[in-house]
Formats: C-alpha cells, structure tokens, sequence
C-alpha cells in the first residue's frame, strides 16, 4: 500500500511539473482592448478620403482613447506626417491578414492622430 501512494505522490509531481512548463512556455495571448493610450486589436476599418485623410477603426470602443475620436469611431493617421505612409502599410498588412495590432494615439489630440503603431507576435 505504501508504494501506491508513492507512486501517486510522484504522477501528482511530475503532472505538476508538466503543467507549469506548459504555462511558462505558452506564447503570451493578448486581449484586444483600448485604453487611455489607444487599442490593441484587429482593424475593422480603414477610410482613405480624397484629401489623403486616413482613418482607422477597430470593433472596440475608439472613445476610451484619451482623445477624441472622429465621429467617435476612428483614429487618423496625418498624411503630413513623417512615417504616415510606413504606419499605413502596417495598418493594412494587419488588417488584411486578420492579425491585431498595437495603435498608440497622441493623447490629448482632436482627432486621435496615431504616434506609432506595432505588430507583434504577443498579440
């Protein structure tokens, strides 16, 4: 009877050990989710007007962003801007291929322009 319960003491140990290895070495899994610094989520949107606005929406709720949100749906991206056209291509690469992405808005501006975006496999 003793070496039964040993035995069972050691399977419990070695499930335990498994398990935590297991965990450990589970890729990492983002929520999608916007806060006060933008999203991380799959792109539902994407709205390019005649002037080179560019806009960019989520499934989630672009006004828990600390900006304003236009017509409290969209992030833009400002063509004027430096990188606008490499933020772009990574904004469509996500969104044509289903995968999320990180979008850090410029708090505080009137129309939730984008400060960067990222890809990553975490997400």
């Amino acid at each position: 009877m003793a070496s039964l319960f040993s035995w069972d003491k050691d399977f419990m140990k070695n499930n335990i050990i498994f398990i935590v290895i297991l965990l450990v070495s589970s890729p990492a899994v983002s929520v999608d989710r916007c806060a006060s610094w933008g999203c991380i989520s799959t792109v539902s949107d994407l709205y390019t007007n005649a002037d080179g606005l560019i806009y960019v929406g989520t499934p989630l709720d672009e006004t828990l962003a600390n900006c304003s949100a236009v017509l409290d749906v969209y992030f833009s991206i400002n063509p004027e801007s430096g990188n606008a056209e490499k933020m772009y291509s990574s904004i469509l690469a996500a969104y044509v291929s289903g995968k999320k992405i990180q979008l850090r808005v410029k708090e505080n501006n009137s129309k939730c322009e984008l400060s960067y975006v990222r890809l990553s496999a975490d997400f």
